[in-house]
């Protein structure tokens, strides 16, 4: 072979090995952005899960943590990996457990699973933690992985649905209770009458009548919202009107609106309701008996109607000492109440029976006193 020969291969070698540096380079370049882009995409991932992950190495280093994980360790905020173990475990969280993750890694033996009750920033969690080996694609363990879940809200339902499982049951036993309590009330409120027939003309003894006569119609009223706040409720729908039905509770609630000397004041109009007269007298004797307590001798109730488009508004409004700040979410809740005597189902009961009839119940209070509104649906409603 010439030199020339020898030239133009060497030349067309060059070119060559140049072309495929050029397609490396180029495919290189397409890998790398592939890369990039994939590690990105894992970050945020990682980035947007609702866990906080950690990984360590075997020698308990931590090598990769998200945005979550600074949550319950702030002060990886300013560090780079690997992170000594020491230096991120101890009391991360104040007022209450904290995160121990030296004994939850150094403690594990397989798989493990904790709850934590915390409080953070003042605000009471309840946190999941899991542990695991962290495995390379051979199926090698190479550290350990730490995933920490937020489970309040969970936890929350969890706990409701338990205080719901004791209510139900409480709910059973008092409704058995209340039966068996209405049949000797009954047999007392019977022969009362036929005593106070009896005595007419010694005022003595009926005033004594009419005070065991008062306290059986407390015990009654009583029984009555146990066994209404426990039983499904349908409503038995006639159309009545209002006045009717606000004289009807007030004759339950009189008992202490005499004793207190408590003014009443009446805007009724001429307005009628659809719906079921008894168990609506029962929520406003309730709401009445209420606004009566909370009010001071000689105090005022005034009571008033408004008929909307749509519904029919209610006001009860006391001149009393308001409802605490502290206590305003916890009004209609079953059980809760603020007197040495009575049940706390009072209300509880009226927001259910006022949601059986499709309507709502609210209130405003301040240091002036309290209002009470119910709202039900207009009768135009349920003609047909």
């Amino acid at each position: 072979m010439s030199d020339k020969e020898e030239l133009e291969t060497l030349k067309k070698t060059f070119e060559d090995f140049i072309s495929t540096s050029m397609q490396l380079e180029r495919s290189y370049e397409t890998l790398k952005e592939e890369s990039q882009q994939l590690s990105l995409y894992l970050s945020n991932i990682l980035e947007n899960l609702n866990a906080a992950v950690m990984v360590f190495d075997n020698q308990f280093r931590l090598n990769l943590w998200n945005g979550q994980t600074r949550r319950y360790f702030p002060q990886l905020e300013e560090r780079v990996p690997p992170v000594p173990l020491e230096s991120i475990s101890g009391p991360t969280i104040t007022q209450g457990n904290t995160i121990d993750i030296d004994r939850i890694l150094k403690g594990k033996t397989q798989d493990e699973f904790v709850e934590v009750p915390v409080t953070l920033d003042g605000v009471s969690r309840w946190l999941e933690i899991h542990c695991s080996d962290f495995m390379d694609n051979k199926r090698e363990k190479t550290g350990y992985l730490v995933v920490i879940y937020d489970k309040s809200e969970f936890k929350k339902l969890q706990i409701k649905s338990q205080q719901e499982d004791r209510l139900r049951v409480m709910g059973e036993l008092a409704a058995e209770v209340a039966h068996e309590i209405r049949n000797p009330l009954g047999s007392i409120e019977l022969m009362v009458t036929l005593l106070q027939e009896d005595l007419q003309n010694n005022p003595t003894q009926s005033d004594l009548l009419a005070r065991i006569r008062t306290s059986v119609d407390n015990m009654n009223h009583t029984v009555t919202n146990i066994l209404l706040y426990t039983r499904e409720i349908h409503p038995n729908r006639t159309e009545f009107p209002i006045d009717e039905l606000i004289s009807h509770a007030e004759n339950i609630a009189l008992n202490i609106i005499l004793k207190k000397q408590i003014k009443i004041e009446k805007q009724l109009h001429d307005i009628n309701i659809n719906g079921d007269f008894e168990l609506l007298k029962q929520c406003l004797a309730n709401i009445l008996i209420n606004a009566a307590q909370a009010v001071e001798n000689n105090g005022l109730i005034e009571i008033s109607a408004e008929l909307h488009k749509e519904f029919i508004q209610i006001y009860i409004k006391d001149n009393g000492c308001g409802i605490p700040e502290e206590h305003k979410e916890k009004v209609f809740k079953p059980f809760f109440t603020t007197k040495n005597t009575g049940t706390g189902l009072g209300l509880a009961m009226v927001k259910r029976v006022i949601e059986a009839h499709t309507g709502k119940i609210y209130f405003t209070s301040d240091t002036t006193g309290t209002t009470f509104v119910v709202e039900l649906p207009h009768p135009d409603r349920f003609q047909s």
